[in-house]
């Protein structure tokens, strides 16, 4: 028995290297090179979102979905429309966060945590910046999906928060797919892209925070 659950185990290990493949560094700068036009020619983006939050502690799972706009130079709207009602505005160095009950503005350049985070955000949606970015060790892998980016956080504050975060990218690397985050408490966030438009037009008046 106890050599057929040995058996098992290696081949579920095996099967799970088959399933992605780390590239080398040669391979990653090819691919960093491509998603970093890709994002260079990305002016605008607009697209509905689904967010699954599992919880380690409480075994659950909670689902909300939303919309999304996105355009240069940082300016992006992220809303949630279920199962409430929630909206996250960054508009260069000031974020507008607004729910149905009251309204907070934030100066990001005063706050260096929310700094960070707005960074990831940005980087998350696009895909830009992971050749670059100081905040990360970045590893890029090829599954039979697509191409993955694994980001391990590299400064204290980021540490104390994420384990890791995977960028997953549809198959021609012009835009993400899906962010999974790993929080070090064993929590998890997926937000899934769909129905996405690039460079189209957007109203400015959705990225207001006045």
């Amino acid at each position: 028995m106890r050599r057929l659950l040995f058996v098992m185990l290696v081949t579920i290990v095996a099967l799970q290297s088959w399933g992605q493949t780390k590239l080398t560094p040669q391979q990653q700068n090819q691919i960093l090179e491509k998603i970093e036009k890709s994002s260079a020619a990305t002016t605008s983006m607009q697209c509905d979102f689904t967010q699954t939050k599992r919880m380690k502690l409480l075994k659950k799972e909670m689902m909300s979905k939303g919309v999304m706009y996105f355009k240069k130079d940082n300016k992006l709207r992220w809303q949630y429309t279920s199962p409430y009602d929630y909206i996250f505005i960054l508009n260069g160095d000031k974020v507008r966060l607004k729910s149905a009950k009251s309204t907070k503005d934030i100066d990001v350049q005063k706050n260096k945590m929310f700094r960070q985070i707005t960074g990831i955000i940005l980087n998350s949606i696009t895909g830009g910046g992971l050749k670059k970015t100081s905040d990360f060790q970045v590893e890029l892998y090829k599954s039979d999906k697509g191409y993955f980016a694994k980001l391990y956080p590299k400064k204290k504050e980021l540490k104390q928060i994420y384990q890791t975060i995977e960028i997953h990218f549809n198959p021609t690397l012009t835009m993400v797919d899906s962010v999974i985050m790993m929080e070090k408490t064993g929590d998890s966030t997926q937000v899934r892209l769909t129905g996405v438009k690039l460079n189209v037009p957007i109203n400015e008046k959705m990225f207001s925070t006045d």
